[in-house]
Protein backbone atom coordinates (compact mmCIF):
# COMPACT_ATOMS: atom_id res chain seq x y z
CA UNK A 1 0.00 0.00 0.00
CA UNK A 2 1.21 3.58 -0.73
CA UNK A 3 0.60 6.45 0.60
CA UNK A 4 -2.69 7.97 0.74
CA UNK A 5 -1.72 11.14 -0.78
CA UNK A 6 -0.35 9.31 -3.87
CA UNK A 7 -3.17 7.22 -4.24
CA UNK A 8 -5.43 10.27 -4.27
CA UNK A 9 -3.76 10.91 -7.53
CA UNK A 10 -5.69 8.04 -8.90
CA UNK A 11 -9.11 8.82 -7.50
CA UNK A 12 -12.16 9.04 -9.51
CA UNK A 13 -12.98 12.66 -8.16
CA UNK A 14 -9.72 13.93 -10.08
CA UNK A 15 -10.18 12.43 -12.64
CA UNK A 16 -13.65 13.89 -13.07
CA UNK A 17 -12.56 17.84 -12.20
CA UNK A 18 -10.19 17.47 -15.71
CA UNK A 19 -13.21 16.81 -18.13
CA UNK A 20 -12.73 19.16 -21.21
CA UNK A 21 -9.66 20.61 -20.59
CA UNK A 22 -8.14 19.49 -23.90
CA UNK A 23 -4.70 20.92 -23.79
CA UNK A 24 -1.47 19.68 -21.88
CA UNK A 25 -0.52 23.67 -21.21
CA UNK A 26 -4.66 23.48 -19.69
CA UNK A 27 -4.04 20.81 -17.76
CA UNK A 28 -1.07 21.27 -16.62
CA UNK A 29 -1.91 24.78 -15.03
CA UNK A 30 -4.96 23.23 -13.45
CA UNK A 31 -3.24 20.38 -12.12
CA UNK A 32 -0.76 23.08 -10.27
CA UNK A 33 -4.02 24.12 -8.73
CA UNK A 34 -5.12 20.93 -7.15
CA UNK A 35 -4.99 19.49 -3.24
CA UNK A 36 -4.06 16.53 -4.38
CA UNK A 37 -0.68 17.66 -6.47
CA UNK A 38 -0.18 20.26 -3.85
CA UNK A 39 -0.60 17.49 -1.11
CA UNK A 40 2.37 15.57 -2.93
CA UNK A 41 4.57 18.12 -3.26
CA UNK A 42 4.40 18.83 0.32
CA UNK A 43 4.89 15.57 1.03
CA UNK A 44 7.94 14.74 -1.23
CA UNK A 45 9.48 17.70 0.03
CA UNK A 46 9.15 16.97 3.99
CA UNK A 47 10.14 13.85 3.35
CA UNK A 48 6.75 11.83 4.11
CA UNK A 49 6.67 10.21 0.85
CA UNK A 50 10.38 8.80 -0.15
CA UNK A 51 11.95 8.18 -3.74
CA UNK A 52 11.69 4.67 -3.13
CA UNK A 53 8.02 4.72 -2.37
CA UNK A 54 7.24 6.58 -5.71
CA UNK A 55 9.38 4.26 -7.21
CA UNK A 56 7.42 1.34 -6.10
CA UNK A 57 3.83 3.70 -6.99
CA UNK A 58 4.49 4.25 -10.21
CA UNK A 59 5.54 0.51 -11.04
CA UNK A 60 2.37 -0.29 -9.80
CA UNK A 61 0.60 1.80 -11.41
CA UNK A 62 2.74 0.60 -15.13
CA UNK A 63 1.14 -2.98 -14.33
CA UNK A 64 -2.39 -1.93 -16.09
CA UNK A 65 -0.51 -0.20 -19.29
CA UNK A 66 -1.50 -2.07 -21.65
CA UNK A 67 -0.30 -1.45 -25.44
CA UNK A 68 -2.97 -0.30 -27.66
CA UNK A 69 -5.40 1.27 -25.21
CA UNK A 70 -5.22 4.70 -23.02
CA UNK A 71 -2.98 4.09 -19.89
CA UNK A 72 -5.85 4.41 -17.12
CA UNK A 73 -3.22 5.85 -14.60
CA UNK A 74 -2.43 8.86 -17.64
CA UNK A 75 -3.64 11.64 -15.04
CA UNK A 76 -2.08 9.99 -12.08
CA UNK A 77 1.32 10.26 -14.14
CA UNK A 78 0.83 13.58 -15.07
CA UNK A 79 -0.25 14.82 -11.95
CA UNK A 80 3.00 13.70 -10.53
CA UNK A 81 4.86 15.55 -13.18
CA UNK A 82 3.29 18.84 -12.01
CA UNK A 83 4.11 17.86 -8.29
CA UNK A 84 7.86 17.20 -9.06
CA UNK A 85 8.25 20.45 -11.55
CA UNK A 86 10.15 22.51 -8.88
CA UNK A 87 12.12 19.48 -6.79
CA UNK A 88 15.79 19.94 -7.45
CA UNK A 89 16.51 16.43 -7.59
CA UNK A 90 17.90 13.68 -9.86
CA UNK A 91 14.75 11.61 -9.46
CA UNK A 92 12.30 14.10 -10.41
CA UNK A 93 14.71 15.77 -13.29
CA UNK A 94 15.09 11.93 -14.60
CA UNK A 95 11.79 11.29 -14.15
CA UNK A 96 10.07 14.07 -16.25
CA UNK A 97 12.50 13.77 -18.82
CA UNK A 98 11.85 10.45 -19.20
CA UNK A 99 7.99 10.83 -19.42
CA UNK A 100 8.82 13.61 -21.65
CA UNK A 101 10.54 11.79 -23.90
CA UNK A 102 7.91 8.57 -24.47
CA UNK A 103 6.45 8.59 -27.67
CA UNK A 104 3.94 6.45 -27.40
CA UNK A 105 0.10 7.33 -27.74
CA UNK A 106 -1.35 5.46 -24.71
CA UNK A 107 -0.28 8.37 -22.62
CA UNK A 108 0.12 11.16 -24.84
CA UNK A 109 -1.35 13.70 -22.78
CA UNK A 110 1.09 12.98 -19.25
CA UNK A 111 4.02 13.12 -21.73
CA UNK A 112 2.98 16.79 -22.85
CA UNK A 113 1.97 17.67 -19.78
CA UNK A 114 5.97 16.61 -18.49
CA UNK A 115 6.71 18.65 -21.14
CA UNK A 116 5.29 21.86 -20.48
CA UNK A 117 6.60 21.11 -16.82
CA UNK A 118 9.98 20.89 -18.31
CA UNK A 119 9.59 24.07 -20.34
CA UNK A 120 8.16 26.76 -17.72
CA UNK A 121 11.56 25.27 -15.43
CA UNK A 122 13.82 26.01 -18.11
Amino acid sequence: MSSPALERLTSDELFLSVAGLSTPNALHRFLGTRYEVAEVREALREGAISEEALRRFLSRLTEDFRRGERFVHELAFAALAVAMETRPTSFAEEFLQDLARLQIGEISIATRVARECLEVHT
